[in-house]
C-alpha cells in the first residue's frame, strides 16, 4: 500500500454527524492520527442516527457511523468540567489539528476561541464546519446539510422537468462538505514554516461553490434561471427554454432510461451529442423505423422532439438489463452508463474494485464487510484503510499516554473522578481499562 502522506499529525476531533466526520475520515485515510473526543451521556449523534446499532444499546455497533469513522481512535472527556477542558487544553498543546463541527456558539462557549488556542499551540489548524460560518447575520444559526442545500440554491438546482424543485432526500452537501473541509486542511499544513490557521467553513457557501455554471450565467449573461420549464432534469436543454445543461451540452437522446431490471435503479443513462452518436445508437437499436424520421436526422430536431423520442428509446431500452446495455452502447461509441445502486458498486463495478476504493475489514460489533476508502492512488498504490475504529473510551489511556506522557495513575484518576467516564457508569467489558 501507498505511503501515507498525513503520518504523523495529530487531529483532534470534535465532530459529528456526517460532514464533520466526513472530513476526519479523509484525514484518518490519509495517515493521521484521529482522536474523536466525545462523553459517553453526550456521544455522536451518528452512533444511532440513520441506521441502528447492530447490536442494540452497543453505541459502537452501528453500521453507518463505522463507515463514517474508521480509521479513528476514541477518547472520552466532559469538557464541561474544569478539570476536562484542562485536558482538552492539553489536547490541544499536542496536536497539529483541531476540527470541530457544532453550532458556533459551543467551542466559544467553552473559552475554547481561536485566540486562546493560539495561546496553547502557535502551529495549531483550527477547522470549523457549519451551516452559515461562524459569522455574519447568519452566523449563529444551526443547520443540517438539507437546509444548507436548500440555502445555497442547491436544492432549487435539482428535479424532475416542468415540476417544482425537489431536492436530494440525503445530505449530500453533508459529504462535500466533509470533503472540501479535509482539503482546507492539507492546504493549511502544507507550509514548512506554518503559522496557526483559522479555517471558517460554511455549507452554505460550498454548495454555492457547486452552482458556479449557474451562477455565472446569470451574472454575466443576464440568464433568468427562473424563465421556463426549470429545472431541466437530466436534459441537456428543453425546447423553447434558454436553459442548457450545466455543462452546456446540447443533445438528445440525454437522459436515464428504464431497462428491464427490477427495482428503483433499473436505469440505464445514455447520452447523443451529435449525428455520429445517433446513428451509432440507431445500429445498435436495429435501425427501427421511427429513428428513420426527418424529425430526429439534427441534433435541433432531436431536442425539439424529446418527449416522443424519450418513449421510443424507453421501449427498446426495458428489453434489456442496464449493464448489457452500457456495455454495448460504450463499445459502439454512444455515452452510457448504468444507474449503481451502492450494492451495485460493491459488486459490479469492475474500475472501483480493481482501484479498491471498497476495503474489506472487520468490525469487533459490525464483522467483516467492505468499507468506503478514498479514491486516490499514491505512487501507484491505493490508501490503506486502517482496520480501527473508536470504539466509544477504548483509546483514552493510550491517547492519553502517547500524547501527554500521562502515566496509568493518572489515566485512573482521571477515569474515577469523573472526568473522562461518568461515575456510576460501568466500563464495557471489551474496554482495556476493564479487562
Amino acid at each position: 500500500m501507498a505511503f501515507a502522506p498525513m503520518t504523523g499529525v495529530r487531529v483532534v476531533d470534535f465532530t459529528w454527524n456526517v460532514a464533520g466526520p466526513t472530513a476526519t475520515k479523509v484525514l484518518a485515510a490519509l495517515g493521521a492520527d484521529v482522536v474523536k473526543v466525545e462523553y459517553p451521556t453526550r456521544p455522536d449523534p451518528g452512533r444511532v442516527f440513520s441506521f441502528s446499532p447492530v447490536v442494540p444499546g452497543v453505541y459502537d455497533s452501528g453500521g453507518f457511523f463505522a463507515d463514517l469513522n474508521i480509521g479513528k481512535r476514541s477518547l472520552t472527556v466532559d469538557p464541561r468540567q474544569p478539570a476536562g477542558l484542562a485536558l482538552v487544553e492539553e489536547l490541544v498543546e499536542a496536536a497539529d489539528v483541531l476540527v470541530e463541527s457544532y453550532s458556533p456558539r459551543v467551542m466559544a462557549g467553552w473559552g475554547l476561541t481561536f485566540d486562546r488556542m493560539c495561546e496553547l499551540n502557535d502551529r495549531i489548524v483550527y477547522l470549523s464546519i457549519s451551516g452559515f460560518g461562524h459569522s455574519g447575520p447568519h452566523g449563529s444559526y444551526v443547520s443540517y446539510g438539507p437546509t444548507a442545500q436548500a440555502a445555497s440554491g442547491v436544492t432549487y438546482a435539482s428535479g424532475e422537468p416542468g415540476r417544482p424543485p425537489a431536492g436530494w432526500g440525503y445530505s449530500f452537501l453533508d459529504v462535500m462538505t466533509g470533503y472540501q473541509a479535509a482539503y482546507a486542511v492539507t492546504a493549511a499544513l502544507a507550509p514548512v514554516e506554518r503559522a496557526a490557521t483559522r479555517i471558517d467553513l460554511s455549507q452554505v457557501e460550498t454548495g454555492a461553490a457547486m452552482l458556479a455554471p449557474l451562477l455565472l450565467d446569470a451574472a454575466v449573461n443576464g440568464t433568468d434561471t427562473t424563465a421556463g420549464p426549470f429545472p431541466p432534469g437530466n436534459r441537456s436543454a428543453w425546447p423553447g427554454s434558454a436553459i442548457d445543461g450545466y455543462r452546456y451540452e446540447r443533445g438528445a437522446p440525454y437522459g436515464v432510461y428504464r431497462t428491464a431490471d427490477d427495482g428503483t435503479d433499473g436505469f440505464c443513462a445514455i447520452t447523443v451529442l451529435d449525428d455520429a452518436q445517433w446513428a451509432a445508437l440507431r445500429d445498435c437499436m436495429g435501425d427501427p423505423d421511427w429513428a428513420r424520421d426527418p424529425a430526429y436526422a439534427t441534433a435541433g430536431g432531436r431536442i425539439a422532439e424529446q418527449d416522443t423520442l424519450d418513449a421510443h428509446l424507453t421501449a427498446w431500452t426495458v428489453l434489456h438489463s442496464k449493464y448489457d446495455l452500457m456495455a454495448r452502447l460504450q463499445a459502439a461509441g454512444v455515452p452510457a452508463g448504468a444507474l449503481q445502486s451502492g450494492r451495485d458498486r460493491l459488486e459490479h463495478d469492475p474500475s472501483l474494485r480493481a482501484r479498491e476504493v471498497f476495503q474489506r475489514r472487520t468490525h469487533a460489533w459490525v464483522g467483516e464487510h467492505r468499507f468506503g476508502s478514498l479514491p486516490v492512488h499514491i505512487d501507484g498504490e491505493p490508501l490503506a484503510l486502517a482496520d480501527r475504529w473508536p470504539l466509544l473510551g477504548a483509546d483514552t489511556d493510550a491517547v492519553l499516554a502517547e500524547w501527554l506522557g500521562a502515566d496509568p495513575a493518572r489515566c485512573a484518576d482521571l477515569r474515577e473522578s469523573g472526568v473522562t467516564w461518568p461515575v456510576g457508569l460501568p466500563l464495557p467489558s471489551y474496554y482495556p481499562q476493564a479487562v
